[in-house]
């Protein structure tokens, strides 16, 4: 990033970001307890799973809550897991063709924000599946801290590991 003073907007994106980025580091870590300090109590998950490549028309839906989200991975298996997200325009460094060149995106309207992000989720450092996050965000408390509320993804085995 430029050395220049951040506008108020890039660094509401900065705090939006750095909750995502924790929210996701606690898969890597295998910390849920960091996991949960990132979410809405109520906020809810929708994930659209492709499970058959064999069967491109097959999909299957799951709904669940945030919390249930983070009691589904397997912080007790063998090996690395860890969900890696694009950078943004603006963030250093290079993802180069890594997400097909699409980069995170980061939308804010006061209190409510949203990020679009490219990922891809390793299983002891393989790629297990990719796809696209939308994470739905607000800001609350006296200190007005971004939690996240809403997480929908696609999941998808990439073309080269089919």
């Amino acid at each position: 990033m430029s050395t220049a003073p951040l506008s108020p907007s890039r660094k509401e994106e900065i705090a939006i970001l750095a909750t995502v980025h924790k929210f996701l580091s606690g898969i890597k870590d295998r910390n849920p307890v960091q996991m949960h300090a990132c979410i809405h109590p109520s906020g809810g998950h929708a994930l659209l799973i492709r499970p058959d490549p064999s069967s491109p028309g097959t999909k299957k839906h799951l709904s669940l809550t945030l919390a249930e989200v983070v009691e589904r991975i397997p912080f007790d298996a063998s090996g690395e897991l860890e969900e890696n997200i694009a950078l943004t325009e603006w963030e250093d460094g290079d993802d180069g063709m890594k997400y097909g060149g699409r980069k995170s995106e980061v939308r804010i309207d006061h209190d409510l924000a949203v990020v679009w992000t490219p990922y891809e989720f390793r299983r002891g450092g393989v790629v297990s599946h990719v796809g696209t996050n939308v994470f739905s965000l607000v800001r609350e408390g006296a200190e007005g801290r971004w939690v996240i509320c809403w997480v929908s993804d696609t999941w998808r085995v990439p073309e080269e590991v089919v």
